[in-house]
């Protein structure tokens, strides 16, 4: 029997809970859609035509943009024991990710084996990235998922707070992870990255037993409406990756006539009503707490 503390599950509305209580002003991030009477885009809105409440509360406005800055993907391998027998596929599965995602988004290459280890730092460098790719090899041990995913998040997606948060998992898990572990770290980021508009998407390579990586990763997905694959063998692994990188470009497009919208909020709340107004009379807006809408 597994055994682990239950795992937070974010609020499909507004935002999560606060990621300091003992601060009493946090930035929160909202997406909004803005048309004319016509349904045409509107387009040259600025902080200061928009008028945001939470609970009813006018809060300050301290950006408003085009969700126009490319991705930023924390692509995350896992290059465990367990993925040995399947790192030509894994190879040739990595390298049609990276032509079918669009150029102008940045990749950081990260693999699980033993521990986190960066094959690149965040690059659009696609000749780059297929080198590393074409020298990846299982490094032996376990499945370092957890400790990389949040290692990975604070040093790559939170240092680039302009840019869309995107994590992709290529990942195994035969069960071997099912010592019981501390989530409370897991479960501040899950409310923090929500908080921020990211994104996940995942292809789970399943043994005749799941652990604990299946559940992390299904929680992620789950939490920013992404798309999951749980799959037996590695045959269609290539065409997961393929879908996934063309979902990321749709996700991109679908955004680009929307703005991020941030405001200083209240710390002590835990799911905040938020609403947003815009101060033109010709403009009519909806929002939402995460992207891709």
């Amino acid at each position: 029997m597994r055994r682990y503390s239950r795992l937070s599950v974010a609020a499909l509305l507004v935002v999560l809970l606060p990621l300091s209580l003992s601060a009493q002003r946090i930035t929160r991030r909202v997406f909004v859609r803005a048309v004319s009477g016509d349904g045409a885009p509107v387009l040259n809105l600025t902080a200061a035509d928009f008028r945001v409440t939470e609970n009813d509360a006018p809060r300050e406005v301290t950006r408003a943009a085009l969700g126009r800055a490319p991705m930023r993907i924390v692509l995350l391998v896992d290059s465990s024991t367990s993925m040995a027998p399947m790192v030509n596929s894994f190879r040739a599965a990595l390298n049609i990710f990276f032509d079918a995602l669009p150029a102008q988004h940045e990749v950081a290459f990260i693999t699980t084996g033993g521990q986190l280890r960066v094959r690149t730092s965040p690059t659009t460098d696609r000749l780059q990235l297929k080198r590393e790719a074409g020298l990846l090899a299982s490094a032996g041990g376990a499945n370092a998922f957890l400790d990389t995913l949040l290692e990975a998040d604070k040093r790559f997606l939170q240092t680039a707070p302009g840019q869309w948060p995107v994590f992709v998992i290529v990942t195994t898990d035969k069960g071997e992870m099912n010592r019981e572990v501390n989530l409370d770290p897991y479960n501040k980021f899950m409310n923090d990255f929500v908080a921020r508009g990211g994104s996940a998407h995942a292809v789970i390579l399943v043994g005749k037993q799941v652990g604990l990586v299946t559940d992390l990763v299904l929680n992620l997905v789950q939490n920013v409406a992404g798309t999951q694959a749980s799959i037996n063998t590695d045959y269609s692994l290539a065409d997961r990756l393929r879908a996934i990188a063309e979902q990321l470009a749709a996700d991109h497009q679908a955004m680009v006539n929307r703005y991020e919208v941030d405001f200083t909020g209240d710390a002590k709340l835990s799911q905040p009503f938020v609403n947003v107004l815009v101060t033109r009379d010709d403009v009519q807006v909806q929002m939402s707490p995460r992207r891709p809408f």
